[in-house]
């Protein structure tokens, strides 16, 4: 509570400041009096306020980012994934994803889904694009998909991949593991809810707006949790609890193996025999995350270490090839890009027809 009382003093101390330089000014330039006054110096005062609390605390570091930018066009809303990029956006398509425009093309075509979070979205290019590059060294007539938007998870994924079924793929990748884990952590953490689903779908306008702008009442959340109903919500599912873990790590299963399942019955191959699946769990610095964060990571591994659904390429990386937590720096990306290269040429183009 100590930037919420501290900002509160400053609010005080500036607005009498203000006010003791507007009495002034009023003495000289009106003969307004009493009530009269006393609405100039309130409206005036108000609208100080907000100022220092909307405007002036946000520029050093106070409340929650701004993230008009990607709320806009990031994470535009989109029916049954609940959020995707804005279509036609940069380098959007009329669907909200990076890349051309999705349609079926020859039947001598390798087709892959690639979904992942904003560690798939970003990049010039993105690790798809680069994979894709890869194989066609080798002579491989190939075209990817790339379904990724910033902060979706994979059981968003699954709903996604179910949208484009009139498509065909001769592989389906679901790339990620942080979004489905640590981010559930951070932010909404009922397994499997989509990035801030609860601030989204759950809050009062008035509430979601004033988080949204006022820094004091933000700075008052992330010490209570109380204005949002966090709280709440943690204590209704035994938040960082064992139990709680090992919900989050079963969702993580069940979507992959649910997404696997789909992929091998549902989506059409368009080159090969069949459509095949592989999921990976991406690179995490683990300098770059809480003690709890890597208890997670540590469990996760361990989870899925005797299971075939998920191959683990965490540590693939140096800590130096980090921007932050889990996004990485472009050549990082080309590294990733070899490894799941090489998995797709060895367990399912050498075995494509």
């Amino acid at each position: 509570m100590k930037n919420v009382y501290l900002l509160i003093l400053i609010s005080f101390i500036f607005i009498s400041l203000f006010n003791y330089y507007l009495y002034h000014i009023l003495r000289k330039v009106s003969i307004l009096t009493g009530f009269k006054n006393f609405l100039i110096y309130f409206l005036f005062s108000f609208i100080f306020f907000i100022f220092l609390d909307f405007y002036v605390y946000k520029f050093f570091g106070h409340g929650f980012p701004s993230s008009i930018s990607e709320e806009k066009f990031e994470r535009s809303p989109s029916p049954y994934d609940m959020f995707s990029g804005k279509p036609y956006y940069k380098d959007h398509n009329s669907h909200g994803f990076r890349g051309d425009d999705f349609k079926n093309i020859d039947k001598d075509t390798f087709q892959i889904a690639f979904f992942g979070g904003s560690t798939g979205y970003n990049g010039e290019p993105p690790i798809i694009k680069l994979v894709e590059n890869q194989i066609k060294k080798q002579g491989t007539k190939v075209k990817t998909f790339n379904f990724s938007s910033v902060s979706s998870n994979h059981n968003q994924h699954l709903h996604r991949l179910l949208k484009y079924t009139d498509l065909n793929f001769d592989l389906v990748i679901f790339y990620g593991g942080f979004n489905e884990t640590i981010q559930t952590y951070l932010y909404d953490p009922r397994p499997g809810y989509p990035f801030n689903y609860w601030i989204r779908n759950e809050l009062s306008k008035i509430k979601y707006l004033l988080l949204k702008y006022s820094s004091i009442y933000a700075e008052y959340e992330k010490q209570t949790g109380n204005v949002s109903g966090l709280n709440k919500i943690r204590q209704n599912i035994n938040f960082l609890s064992d139990q709680w873990l090992e919900s989050l790590l079963l969702n993580y299963e069940q979507t992959l193996n649910s997404a696997k399942k789909i992929s091998e019955s549902l989506i059409e191959n368009n080159l090969c025999n069949s459509t095949k699946f592989l999921a990976f769990y991406q690179p995490i610095s683990i300098n770059g995350v809480d003690d709890y964060s890597k208890k997670i990571i540590k469990k996760t591994k361990k989870y899925f270490l005797k299971k075939s659904i998920l191959i683990d390429i965490s540590e693939a990386l140096n800590q130096n090839d980090f921007t932050d937590s889990v996004h990485v720096n472009q050549n990082a990306k080309n590294i990733i890009a070899q490894i799941i290269f090489e998995h797709i040429n060895n367990e399912v183009l050498s075995n494509c027809n």
